[in-house]
């Protein structure tokens, strides 16, 4: 039997470090927890699941679904606010002994890049950290996504902003220019150079000054003016906007999230509101996990041509590690929510603190 059919696995999304809602605390707790976890049978935590009885043991992998730190929106615009809040974290995630797989999400999409840089190296410990930059596993060489065995199942991991209607957008666009295309993480990274971070609201008023007043006095008390001094004035007033309008959007765009992110949709949601795709799909697996959408649960997808041949794809979400617990449209939303998948099944579980596990849901 290979060791996928024996192995548990961990899998958490959506913690957003560096974020205003992020419960950094929950989560360092809950990295001790699994670190204390035992691969030995005779000390596992039970976790009791409807009905049956879970044995919750160290895994074998922990499965970072995307969205684990914030580089679109940290606190303030600042990313390094991102820095501070991760410390922590991340050094107790490198000390558990399991490997880890990152699979990279909209809001860190930036790690994608570090794909081919940092995979293979292995920690301190002699575990492994390795990046993907769109789903686990990889496409084989023929393009087909497989997923890969745990138990009676296969599986495949990918963050789920790929369901997302107006995420497709940004992929489209950067399908077409060869390259990564993010206009918000652009405006993110010019406005974290730190002179542009201090000084972007007093920047914002000289460029108003310079623009309103440029237009007076060059244009109309000064209409012959030179060409050096009307290219002088552009360059200056180009100076002041490149260092002030970043700001603005790094402060504004709250209110493009709300507008356009499918938040606290639940799994059933995204297959029925036709962010997920069923034509498009090309995922071999039985299960298809994914976060983005910060509301765990599971949803049962038929995929049956004929009555008499029944065919089911089952798809879950991970949940979050932000904000709290929350009644949407009748449905709880939790927060500090991860999967646990063994041989036995996948459960949706909430993190309750000081080594408390509740069970929402078998999957």
């Amino acid at each position: 039997m290979s060791p996928e059919r024996e192995s548990a696995y961990i899998v958490v999304s959506d913690v957003h470090l560096g974020s205003e809602q992020c419960n950094q605390n929950e989560f360092c707790c809950f990295l001790e927890w699994i670190n204390s976890l035992s691969s030995q049978d005779n000390t596992n935590q039970i976790v009791k699941c409807k009905n049956k009885e879970v044995k919750i043991k160290k895994p074998c992998k922990i499965i970072l679904l995307g969205d684990i730190v914030e580089l679109w929106g940290p606190k303030d615009g600042d990313r390094d606010n991102v820095i501070k809040d991760s410390m922590r974290p991340l050094s107790l995630l490198t000390s558990v002994g399991c490997d880890k797989i990152y699979v990279v999400g909209n809001h860190d999409d930036s790690l994608g890049e570090l794909e081919e840089k940092t995979n293979w190296e292995p920690l301190c410990n002699g575990t492994e950290l390795n990046i993907y930059d769109s789903h686990y596993p990889k496409k084989d060489k023929n393009g087909i996504a497989h997923g890969f065995n745990i138990g009676n199942r296969s599986y495949f991991f990918l963050h789920g902003h790929q369901f997302d209607k107006e995420q497709a957008v940004l992929a489209y666009v950067s399908h077409l220019i060869g390259e990564l295309w993010n206009p918000l993480n652009w405006f993110q990274v010019l406005y974290n150079i730190p002179f542009t971070k201090k000084h972007w609201k007093r920047n914002f008023v000289i460029f108003l000054g310079l623009v309103f007043g440029g237009k007076y006095l060059l244009w109309s008390v000064f209409l012959q003016s030179s060409f050096w001094v009307t290219a002088t004035w552009a360059i200056i007033t180009g100076f002041f906007a490149f260092s002030s309008i970043p700001g603005i959007v790094a402060h504004t765009q709250k209110i493009i999230y709300k507008s356009t992110n499918p938040r606290d949709k639940t799994a059933e949601e995204v297959i029925t509101d036709e962010y997920y795709k069923k034509k498009k799909d090309t995922i071999q697996a039985d299960v298809v996990v994914f976060g983005h959408t910060h509301f765990a649960s599971y949803y049962v997808l038929d995929l049956s041509e004929k009555e008499d041949k029944k065919k089911e794809k089952l798809f879950v979400n991970s949940g979050c590690w932000v904000g709290t617990d929350e009644d949407i449209n009748g449905k709880m939303r939790y927060a500090n929510t991860f999967l646990y998948i063994d041989k036995g099944g996948a459960y949706i579980m909430r993190w309750c603190g000081s080594g408390k596990i509740d069970c929402i849901d078998v999957v």
